[in-house]
């Protein structure tokens, strides 16, 4: 099976369990939002805010590193893992434990501090499983991650509505957050046994080649959480818990969209990684372009659809408390197709090796950003964090594909804009005439029309459908 059947056939896979996974999720988002309302919501929002802080001194830019370096076939795969594990452990209780202590000096409300010491232990399995999903990622074998996930969404779900009918409030629903990330560790630790046998690993030898490769993404994505979630921190300590919680729930769909794309990224970076190991620039360029046309051809419909279905989509999950949430979304959906785009080329920069390069746009994006945050949220609320949110994403993005053009020449062809462009017009045209008809109904005919029209104008390579539908043996 070619590289491209095989991604293209993950991609499905992971598509389909991920839609479960995420319908299960979106469910879950509605309940907690009814169950909590507005204020309730912000207080949930504060909570994984402020813990997701010091998760970037946690993250250290570890699972990228890793996908990376257990790809090149010259580097011991078992050794790195199981070492960059150790590191993962070990940093996640210094820095969690540091935030349980640090969020009483605060001036939250006694129950956000007693939910971050709560929340923290999550954490620490989200930040184990992050790291897991790099070997699985390698062989191509995305749908065990997807199989985890849905075991303990069901799981979670479950322990979900329980917290709820038991009336636990903020603290149950936290609780069942937990559960949810331990079960998903347990069942990825299960699959790993066939590719690695894990264990704690102190060969510091190798902690100092991981971080010596993992320090300018660390630094990267630092900078890049400071600006892409200083926005909600500088909310819930300026504005009020509500505005937060409005705020938070739109921000939390834009999340969800982008944890699907990245995990279509994360199967593309083995193969970038790969093709900069034996110097085939060629097929890099090819795979990123590749990546591009399929991100477009999901960001503009994505962008098109929630003009017309912005309020109904927020009003469907959250409830009419949050129905201001869905012209939040509007803008904050441009920021999530920036945050597809810029995620491919950032990939593409960690492959080639460049991310020190990224490392001055990055710093210079989260200065301005926060500044921003700071004069303009105190004033304009949500509305400012959003569109700073977009320019912010753009800003990455174009400095990213600058980074790339200057070490491999590439710049992507634009063609598809334009197709995509064409073919959410068309299905715009269906969502104006009977946007009075059931959300549900808008969105699935809404996504055949465009499909079916960026099909018709050649927008969809039909060889590339071919290639991925035959079912022949490997």
């Amino acid at each position: 099976m070619t590289e491209v059947r095989k991604v293209a056939h993950n991609t499905i896979i992971q598509t389909i369990g991920k839609a479960v996974s995420v319908i299960i999720g979106l469910f879950a988002f509605g309940l907690i939002a009814r169950n909590l309302g507005q204020v309730g919501y912000g207080y949930f929002t504060t909570v994984y805010v402020f813990l997701t802080i010091f998760g970037v001194l946690i993250d250290l830019g570890l699972q990228m590193t890793t996908t990376k370096l257990i790809s090149n076939p010259n580097n011991n795969e078992a050794k790195i893992l199981n070492n960059v594990l150790t590191i993962r452990l070990f940093s996640s209780i210094i820095f969690l434990g540091l935030a349980c202590v640090l969020v009483f000096f605060f001036p939250y409300p006694t129950i956000i501090k007693f939910g971050v010491v709560a929340a923290s232990l999550g954490f620490i399995f989200a930040q184990l499983n992050n790291i897991l999903t790099s070997l699985f990622q390698k062989y191509l074998v995305i749908y065990k991650i997807v199989i985890a996930d849905l075991i303990a969404k069901f799981f979670y779900l479950g322990f979900l509505l329980l917290a709820i009918y038991w009336q636990t409030g903020l603290m149950g629903i936290i609780a069942a957050t937990v559960l949810d990330s331990l079960i998903t560790l347990a069942v990825l630790i299960f699959f790993c046994g066939r590719y690695v046998k894990l264990r704690l690993d102190f060969d510091f030898t190798v902690w100092l080649k991981i971080l010596n490769d993992t320090w300018p993404i660390a630094l990267t994505i630092a900078l890049n959480l400071i600006y892409f979630k200083g926005d909600l921190v500088i909310m819930s300590l300026m504005r009020s818990q509500a505005e937060v919680g409005l705020y938070g729930a739109p921000y939390r769909v834009l999340e969800v969209l982008i944890g699907i794309i990245y995990l279509f990224l994360g199967l593309v970076l083995p193969i970038m990684s790969a093709a900069v190991a034996i110097k085939n620039f060629e097929k890099l360029k090819k795979v990123i372009q590749a990546g591009f046309d399929f991100l477009i051809t999901i960001s503009i419909p994505l962008f098109v659809g929630g003009l017309f279905l912005g309020q109904k989509i927020m009003i469907f999950m959250a409830g009419i408390d949050f129905a201001i949430s869905g012209e939040i979304i509007k803008i904050l959906l441009i920021a999530t197709g920036t945050i597809f785009i810029a995620g491919l080329f950032g990939y593409a920069v960690v492959a080639l090796n460049q991310q020190k390069k990224m490392i001055k746009f990055y710093a210079l994006n989260a200065l301005l950003s926060i500044i921003a945050y700071l004069i303009f949220i105190p004033i304009y609320s949500y509305w400012a964090a959003a569109w700073i949110t977009v320019i912010s994403e753009f800003f990455i993005m174009i400095t990213a594909l600058v980074v790339v053009n200057q070490t491999i020449k590439f710049l992507p062809d634009l063609k598809i804009i334009w197709q995509a462009t064409l073919a959410s017009l068309v299905m715009a045209i269906f969502l104006n005439i009977f946007i009075y008809l059931n959300f549900i109904i808008l969105i699935g005919g809404g996504a055949i029309i465009y499909f079916a029209a960026l099909y018709l104008i050649g927008g969809v390579d039909k060889k590339t459908i071919l290639e991925i539908t035959k079912l022949k043996a490997n």
